[in-house]
């Protein structure tokens, strides 16, 4: 059966999230003893390993990529966008419980879809809206505001999301002329680039025991970036931005089986929510 290119670019983003969940978890698991700014740099140098072989094959193609034009301002753009929303996520994943602070990040597919219609000029059909409304819905449902005091880690992880949202909008625009290895390559040698300095200025040599997962947390921000590339190609971007949603269930579950942080009822009632809103997403996108 042939895939319709709007169900492709579900199916990337969906790849896509997985791998973000994974990336998430390294993280997690390594914020105790690298800083994050070292994280980011680690994650971008082993991302941009991978895709060596590619560079050295196209390499005047990366180069006009970082040409002083349109292009490579918006290349530029994104490449400042997508550091700012990693480098304030990484902050935000060493403090708050995992299954709170993805589920805070959900503001993204919110500002996302504005962003798609402001920039973009994308039509929003009503099952995106709905996607999203429910989706955020779940998102309310687990945080319950007022329930808690006001976490100021909070306020970081809105400028993640503020962050990525541009980032992806960005890659949109680029995936219209770009492939997606150009577009994944340049953005990994702006976030080596960008978080150099402070790399250097606070620099911890990871312990050995450390190297597993800080190689899983490169390879899963490869496979992250070129997915989400190759989903921008396929679908409208808030078609699949609300796919996002999948990420706060996955999460929660590596978080119990790997640090042992339980969900509370409201978190699971919240998931649950938030697939119903994806799926349906799906089943309509689906079926154009």
């Amino acid at each position: 059966m042939k895939l319709t290119p709007v169900m492709q670019g579900l199916l990337w983003m969906m790849a896509g999230t997985a791998s973000f969940s994974a990336m998430i978890i390294a993280v997690r698991y390594l914020s105790d003893t690298i800083p994050p700014f070292e994280q980011v740099f680690l994650r971008s140098v082993i991302s941009l390993a991978i895709g060596l072989p590619m560079v050295i094959r196209v390499w005047r193609q990366t180069a006009y990529t970082f040409r002083p034009n349109a292009l490579g301002g918006l290349y530029a753009v994104r490449g400042l966008s997508t550091f700012i929303g990693v480098s304030a996520w990484f902050f935000a994943i060493a403090v708050l419980p995992l299954a709170e602070a993805v589920a805070l990040h959900f503001t993204l597919p919110i500002i996302g879809l504005i962003l798609s219609v402001v920039i973009l000029g994308e039509h929003i059909t009503r099952p995106r809206w709905l996607a999203v409304i429910i989706g955020f819905t779940g998102v309310l449902i687990i945080l319950r505001p007022g329930a808690e005091a006001f976490n100021i880690m909070a306020l970081v992880v809105f400028l993640s999301a503020a962050g990525y949202a541009s980032g992806d909008i960005c890659t949109k625009l680029l995936s219209r002329t770009e492939p997606a290895r150009l577009i994944v390559v340049n953005l990994n040698i702006y976030l080596v680039l960008f978080s150099a300095i402070p790399t250097v200025m606070d620099w911890h040599t990871p312990a050995v025991s450390d190297i597993p997962m800080i190689l899983m947390m490169g390879v899963t921000a490869w496979t992250a970036h070129m997915c989400l590339a190759q989903a921008m190609k396929r679908a409208d971007a808030s078609v699949i931005i609300p796919i996002e949603f999948i990420r706060l269930p996955l999460t929660a579950l590596a978080a119990y089986i790997f640090f042992a942080e339980i969900p509370g009822v409201w978190t699971m009632v919240g998931a649950a929510v938030i697939f119903i809103g994806t799926w349906q997403l799906a089943k309509k996108e689906g079926g154009h």
